[in-house]
């Protein structure tokens, strides 16, 4: 074929035209390539930065303050979309060329090249993207892990997550106490039954052993360490008729009376469930320990009681719980016990009588940092929301209440004289008798010869009040402004106790660590510990859940998870089910078959922490193997 001048310089005028084409489609995808590249890295970049003056500059002026990632990833959302307009567009015009070429091979090679072009940048532009994501994905994730390892560690304390998410319940003095008394006692409650032959020497030959095995448990000046810690017959020690509390009684003062003396005790592995396997398991296996600080005082004060419930003279529903609050902690082995007569149990350092003066059977029981005591009768009389059974009062009668103070020691007023092992009578953690009237003065009982300043003959605190012939049945509930922090919320105190406030009073003994728990997630060994107090103008009850300081977003943040199960019950029995509070359709009145109440969202399932989506029907987070679901485990917060 020959080609003549004008032939030549029209190829030669469409080539530089083609080239000119296919830089332009390869300068778009760098670009775009580019910018989502870029887009990705700033993006990532804030996880781990920090406030700058640069942020405190723009909080104090009234300019627009999107970060640089913001304005990023939308020029990316632009340019994806511009991608896929520009691809649209090029297809379409490839076609028309095809279509219009009629045969000629140039023109049909020119649509096929454009088509062939536009499907490899539109693959090379999404698998950057994909790469890159995956990519980064995997290095912020390898990252973070460090980072939160590096977080766990600074934050966690060792030997500390047995209590509330193991086996442990409570103990006195709480964890980095200060200002304890020389004269302390030390009280520990576990979750279950524990075989005493592990806490207590020679037990398994000699049940009237009170001498302490320091195979597994250990108090010492923390200074000192472990080498300085008390012998067995340094410590006497006691326990509940359900051998689940223990007190170890030291027999000289801790401390000294001219500096604070900080103490530590351990509670090792070698302690025993009553089954015989061991208490702590799981990540908690190495045992428990806390510290806190003995000053140079002996305590003196007698302990009072502060509120009652139900109150003085009031006429209440026959499955009403008796409670008792106390100033202080109180020994749980000399407050707690069983009047039952077909079981031969007779406690009697506290009283609940009929009209007829006979006494009431029953079982009380301590909670609440062992400031408060709750009666609960064996009559049963029906069933709550949960199944279990509701236990009340003689009906249609006046119910008489006495918390007995104990005998006085007659040169140590007002410490308290032991009666064998423990008292005739409620004390507090150092053994002062109760003073029934809080005249600041304790008299101690019947049988002292003490003279009251009041005249009265002993120093016992009674109230009474009258029974109908109601059930109370109210499902307590969370109201609408009960919690603190509240659900998602962000920038929480990192000390302040988390708080949830119910509609009504809530039977002491069930709020503990059974019914209520804090998770940290990602979980690292963290503890918790559960108090309440109660409003007596409005009856109602706040739940408090101590715990260790939080970790802050200024170092990473953290998920916390606070959880209330149905083993919750009002001061009426009433378990919590269906779960109601705050929330958009957790209120009361919703559908039935919505048990649950997740971050305030309804729910026909057991709510879930975000990583812990296996877990069916308790949100423990990874990590955590000693913790113990409570029976009937049904509701959730």
């Amino acid at each position: 074929m020959r080609y003549n001048r004008s032939t030549l310089r029209r190829t030669h005028m469409h080539r530089p035209h083609d080239h000119s084409f296919q830089h332009a489609l390869r300068a778009i995808i760098l670009v775009i390539g580019v910018l989502c590249v870029f887009g990705l890295l700033m993006t990532a970049a804030p996880t781990l930065a920090q406030e700058t003056a640069f942020q405190q500059f723009a909080d104090a002026s009234t300019l627009p303050q999107d970060s640089i990632a913001i304005i990023i990833a939308r020029v990316i959302r632009v340019a994806l979309t511009l991608v896929g307009i520009i691809f649209t567009s090029l297809i379409i015009y490839a076609g028309f060329l095809f279509l219009l070429a009629r045969g000629e091979p140039e023109p049909i090679k020119k649509a096929k090249k454009i088509f062939q072009q536009s499907i490899i940048g539109l693959l090379i532009i999404f698998s950057a993207y994909a790469i890159t994501t995956f990519i980064l994905n995997r290095l912020l994730d390898a990252a973070y892990t460090g980072t939160s390892e590096a977080i766990a560690d600074a934050y966690a304390e060792p030997l500390s997550g047995s209590l509330g998410g193991g086996i442990l319940d409570d103990h006195y003095p709480e964890r980095d106490a200060v200002d304890i008394p020389r004269n302390t006692r030390i009280f520990v409650s576990f979750k279950e039954a524990i075989n005493p032959s592990s806490i207590v020497e020679g037990y398994e030959t000699n049940p009237d052993s009170r001498n302490l095995n320091i195979e597994s448990v250990l108090i010492y000046p923390t200074d000192e360490g472990e080498n300085s810690a008390l012998a067995p017959d340094e410590v006497v020690v006691t326990y509940d008729e359900e051998f689940e509390t223990f007190v170890f009684d030291p027999v000289e003062y801790l401390g000294s009376s001219q500096e604070d003396t900080n103490y530590t005790v351990f509670l090792t592995n070698k302690i025993q469930r009553a089954s015989g396997s061991a208490a702590f398991t799981g990540a908690y296996a190495s045992g428990y320990a806390w510290t806190f600080e003995v000053s140079t005082e002996i305590d003196l004060t007698p302990p009072y009681v502060t509120s009652v419930v139900p109150a003085a003279n009031a006429d209440e529903p026959r499955n009403v719980t008796i409670e008792i609050n106390f100033s202080e902690a109180m020994d749980p082995v000399a407050s707690t016990g069983s009047y039952l007569i077909l079981e031969d149990s007779f406690f009697t350092n506290i009283e609940v009588q009929d009209a007829a003066m006979a006494n009431v059977e029953g079982t009380f029981e301590i909670s609440n940092a062992y400031r408060t005591i709750s009666f609960t009768t064996i009559d049963a009389c029906g069933e709550d929301p949960c199944g279990d059974t509701i236990y009340c009062l003689p009906t249609n009668q006046l119910i008489s209440t006495v918390a007995k103070a104990a005998t006085l020691k007659e040169d140590e007023i007002p410490q308290a004289e032991p009666t064998g092992v423990t008292f005739d009578g409620v004390v507090d953690a150092a053994a002062n008798s109760l003073d029934g009237d809080h005249d600041e003065n304790a008299c101690g009982s019947a049988s002292d010869t003490i003279e009251c300043i009041d005249g009265d003959e002993n120093d016992n605190y009674e109230w009474s009040f009258t029974t109908n012939d109601e059930i109370e049945d109210t499902v307590p509930q969370i109201i609408t402004d009960g919690l603190e922090p509240g659900i998602r919320e962000g920038e929480i105190s990192t000390s302040a106790n988390v708080e949830v406030t119910f509609n009504t009073y809530l039977k002491s003994s069930t709020v503990d660590t059974h019914a209520v728990s804090l998770w940290p997630d990602p979980y690292y060994e963290f503890w918790f510990a559960i108090r309440k107090e109660n409003d007596d103008t409005n009856k109602r009850t706040k739940v408090l859940i101590e715990h260790p300081t939080l970790v802050s977003t200024d170092v990473g943040g953290w998920d916390y998870w606070p959880v209330l199960n149905n083993e919750i019950k009002s001061a009426y029995q009433i378990c919590m089910y269906p779960a109601i509070g705050p929330g958009a359709n957790c209120e009361e009145g919703r559908v039935a078959g919505y048990p649950y109440c997740c971050n305030g969202i309804a729910s026909a399932n057991a709510c879930q922490t975000e990583e812990q989506e296996s877990i069916e029907i308790f949100p423990v987070p990874a990590g955590v193997t000693d913790y113990e679901l409570p029976n009937n485990t049904e509701t959730e917060l």
